[in-house]
């Protein structure tokens, strides 16, 4: 553990455990794995290989993250959600069994074409905008039976995002019931999918609009919980862990660090850390985070570094150059989690998660 100077452990197990969970959170629909941002920074292959037999499907956002899942032999149905430039699409529509989220006639015109130049059909997600303003035809079932007219398209899916699970407005609601409205019609005008989707994350959570007959799940899936979801029996996917490279001892009145932002009260010791924000260690964690040392936790001091940062380890015992250091998961009795690291930095557990070792060591 922790050979090089930063480590994220990914339990596989704990993995294939939230799948199963989640799918029974969701009445047993088909789980469509979310694994865009390499895989949430729990690596897209192996996570892709791990839930090989839990997924029906395998949901990126990029033509090159479709691209590498193919060439790692990853051979599962791929959607990729949202829209994707011309030269991605070029790309894309050169792999096997990868699907398309459309949102627009253009979009579906230029596939249409595409497929009919490789005489084959290619399989498309139709996405329905129902309120979040991001991706999606507006809910007018005529002009999404007019995309779904030609010839070349197979339209496997029909889809929308929520966009304030959990929001007492009754958002979410009203969201399903458009995009509820826009399916009869089109089952009523004869059109059928093999899958219907709506529901995140938060959704299934919160069993908060969990309509259709399949659902996707990205953050939940590797133990996280979106802001204010209850955790519901999910284990945590990933830990990770840096080095002590250094301790310090400061005297009353001394900094450390760039512009000697931090001061301290009374005589301490500080732990370098081999970590920073070219790690994913947030800026935004100075003087406000915690990290665990031999159990201990220890609060983060002074500015955050691109390649280091500092902690309080006046308390932890004796400290020394190579300790390890846990930035996410447990030690000893003590725990972080990666939603109290980000609640804690003033970010999201969505943007820690991607960033926190996903590359460099």
């Amino acid at each position: 553990m922790v050979a090089f100077r930063t480590e994220r452990i990914v339990d596989d197990k704990a993995l294939v455990r939230n799948a199963r969970r989640l799918r029974e959170l969701a009445d047993g629909k088909a789980l469509i794995a979310v694994i865009k941002a390499n895989a949430y920074g729990n690596g897209a292959v192996r996570t892709a290989k791990a839930l090989a037999d839990e997924a029906q499907m395998f949901a990126v956002a990029t033509a090159r993250e479709a691209q590498a899942l193919r060439k790692a032999k990853i051979s599962a149905p791929v959607l990729i959600l949202g829209t994707i430039t011309q030269f991605e699409r070029q790309l894309a529509v050169g792999l096997d069994d990868v699907a398309f989220g459309i949102s627009s006639l253009s979009e579906a015109a230029w596939l249409d074409s595409e497929a009919h130049k490789r005489g084959r059909r290619i399989k498309v997600h139709i996405a329905v905008d129902t309120g979040m303003r991001r991706f999606g035809f507006p809910p007018d079932p005529r002009l999404i039976r007019l995309s779904a007219s030609f010839s070349g398209l197979d339209t496997e899916g029909l889809y929308t995002h929520y966009g304030r699970v959990g929001s007492e407005d009754g958002f979410t609601e009203r969201q399903e019931e458009i995009f509820l409205a826009v399916e009869n019609e089109l089952r009523g005008a004869g059109m059928r999918f093999r899958y219907v989707h709506a529901s995140g994350s938060a959704s299934v959570l919160r069993r908060e609009g969990l309509c259709g007959n399949a659902f996707r799940a990205g953050l939940a899936l590797y133990g996280v919980c979106p802001d204010g979801c209850p955790r519901s029996g999910l284990s945590a996917v990933a830990a990770v862990y840096a080095r002590v490279l250094a301790v310090k001892t400061l005297e009353r009145g001394e900094g450390i660090g760039y512009g000697s932002s931090f001061s301290a009260e009374n005589r301490m010791r500080v732990a370098v850390v081999s970590a920073g924000y070219a790690d994913g260690i947030p800026y935004s964690a100075s003087g406000r985070g915690f990290v665990l040392v031999g159990g201990t936790k220890c609060r983060i001091v002074g500015s955050v570094c691109m390649d280091v940062f500092f902690c309080d380890v006046t308390d932890a015992g004796s400290v020394g150059e190579g300790d390890i250091v846990t930035v996410i998961g447990g030690d000893a009795d003590g725990a972080i989690s990666m939603e109290e690291a980000a609640r804690l930095s003033g970010t999201s557990a969505y943007e820690l998660s991607v960033r926190l070792a996903a590359k460099r060591r």
